[in-house]
């Protein structure tokens, strides 16, 4: 099992291939929301892996066969059962709207469509970046990744960083331990920005 690996994009691409035939086959069409990590990989070169996907199913009428196909991709290509994970839902805004989310593709072509897959745009994916903050890693990942994205985001201040959390948590408070990073965030931000 490839249980410690990280995904890069081609991997992660063939297993959407996968499920998209698994899809097809059945004649389902299921839909896909990328957040975290594969959400910047598919859009950022400075992003080169990810430890998982984290995805939402979008298609409620196709739910079960979704989870089935990428069950079947794990199968496949080795990985874990884990590889695709919907626990990143908890971190999503509530009422998502479609200006939140890019077209990434379709698999498993473009003439062949089993599986439709869309990803958080930067400033939703920074918003939820800044929201992780409160956490603590030992590879401080959300930390980094939050630098990235407020530099190719063009966010270099700690009112420019609040104002991104407010556009897509409006009825939420930044956490106090993700707040007092902001600062430092900030400041990591502008170094990157303006070496």
């Amino acid at each position: 099992m490839n249980s410690g690996k990280e995904l890069d994009r081609a991997k992660i691409e063939e297993a959407f291939r996968i499920m998209g035939q698994y899809l097809l086959d059945r004649n389902a069409l299921g839909e896909i929301a990328l957040y975290g990590g594969s959400a910047i990989l598919f859009q950022f070169d400075w992003r080169r892996s990810s430890q998982d996907v984290d995805a939402r199913i979008m298609s409620a009428d196709s739910h079960g066969l979704v989870t089935q196909a990428a069950e079947q991709a794990a199968k496949q290509l080795d990985l874990p059962r884990s590889w695709m994970n919907e626990s990143v839902a908890m971190y999503a805004r509530r009422l998502e709207q479609q200006g939140d989310r890019i077209f990434v593709g379709v698999y498993p072509s473009p003439g062949r469509v089993g599986l439709r897959v869309v990803a958080a745009k930067p400033t939703y994916i920074l918003a939820m970046k800044l929201n992780a903050l409160e956490r603590s890693t030992a590879d401080d990942r959300d930390f980094l990744d939050a630098v990235h994205l407020g530099a190719a985001c063009e966010v270099t201040t700690v009112e420019g960083l609040r104002d991104i959390y407010r556009e897509f948590f409006a009825d939420q408070d930044l956490p106090a331990a993700a707040a007092l990073r902001l600062s430092e965030l900030a400041r990591a931000i502008q170094s990157r920005s303006h070496p």
